[in-house]
Parts: structure tokens; sequence; C-alpha cells
């Protein structure tokens, strides 16, 4: 009877270890990063100013690096033609630090793009638009 819970004392533990073992070796391993060009965008503006139409979105490319992309369709009475650049602002909201222009690169018919590093990291917020008339979304930079 000593002996057979001496060796069920010793052979539990060990009946454990090699279990853990054997769950590390058959468990799935971590998720396999997102694919370029899948990954979510950070914020998603979309409004219509006057007759035109604006759709941005901005990508957090990680260590504070950024990617916009700017859609504008022109309505049928805009004066606005599509190869103008629309003004892009991003400022912070709580540091009150003054907006930077954004260089934007033309990618297509009324389709601009902008890649930069923000200053910090924080919410910050993207004015879109012509003019006086603008479009603004949050987003959070980290």
């Amino acid at each position: 009877m000593l002996i057979r819970f001496a060796r069920a004392l010793f052979g539990l533990p060990l009946l454990a270890v090699a279990a853990i073992f054997a769950w590390g070796a058959i468990r799935p391993g971590p998720q396999s990063a997102a694919p370029p060009g899948s990954e979510q965008p950070a914020a998603i503006l979309s409004e219509k100013l006057s007759d035109d139409q604006i759709d941005a979105q901005i990508y957090m490319t990680g260590d504070l690096n950024y990617r916009i992309e700017i859609q504008f369709s022109p309505g049928p009475t805009s004066n606005i033609p599509s190869t103008l650049p629309p003004d892009v602002v991003l400022s912070m909201t709580t540091m009150h630090m003054d907006g930077f222009d954004q260089p934007l690169e033309l990618v297509g018919p009324g389709a601009w793009r902008s890649k930069g590093k923000i200053p910090m990291a924080g919410m910050w917020i993207m004015n879109v638009g012509y003019g006086d008339e603008f479009a603004e979304v949050l987003f959070a930079a980290e």
C-alpha cells in the first residue's frame, strides 16, 4: 500500500509535466500577421461638401507612421476640378499643437495619398476639404 502511494505521489507530478509539454507541442501557434494592404483604418471620413463627396481613410502603420488615402468625387455642378488636391491638416487635440499640412501624391483621378510620421502619440484630428468647407475625423496615434 505504501509503495502504491509513493508511486502515485511521484507519478502525478511527472504526468502533469508531460501533459504540459504535450500541450505546448500540439496547441495552435500565434496568428500570422495580416497580409500587406489588408490593415484596418484608424479612422474613416466620408462627407458631402456642398455638391462634392470626399472620402478619406487614415492608417496607422506602426511606430507613429501613417498613410492617408483620399478620394474626391466632384458633383455635376462643382467648380472644383478632380485634379485639385484637397487641403489636409493634422492637429493634436490636447497639446494645442498647430496643425501641419500634408504633402499629397496624386495616385489617380480624384485620388491622393500621403505618408508621414506623427510627432507624438495621442488623439489627433484630420481635416480634409476645399476652401471653407472641411470634414474632420478624430483618430488615435499609437
